[in-house]
């Protein structure tokens, strides 16, 4: 199995949050599902913050394969 990280760097009303989620997959993943699973979890984290009524400002995101 791959790990993978993908970190996600928010700016919570006045504090700033970091938020991981693991990924695991059987086999490696291109850079275009990466991509595409970075901009997913992004979007699923504002919709989550929004439903509950909070702002949600992401400063900055990545993925990164984990040994």
């Amino acid at each position: 199995m791959i790990e993978y990280l993908l970190k996600l760097q928010v700016k919570d009303e006045n504090k700033i949050r970091i938020i991981n989620n693991h990924i695991f997959r059987k086999k490696h993943m291109t850079d275009k599902e990466m991509e595409e699973k970075q901009i997913e979890f992004c979007k699923s984290m504002s919709e989550n913050y929004e439903k509950a009524g909070k702002t949600l400002e992401i400063l900055e995101y990545s993925m990164t394969e984990v040994s």
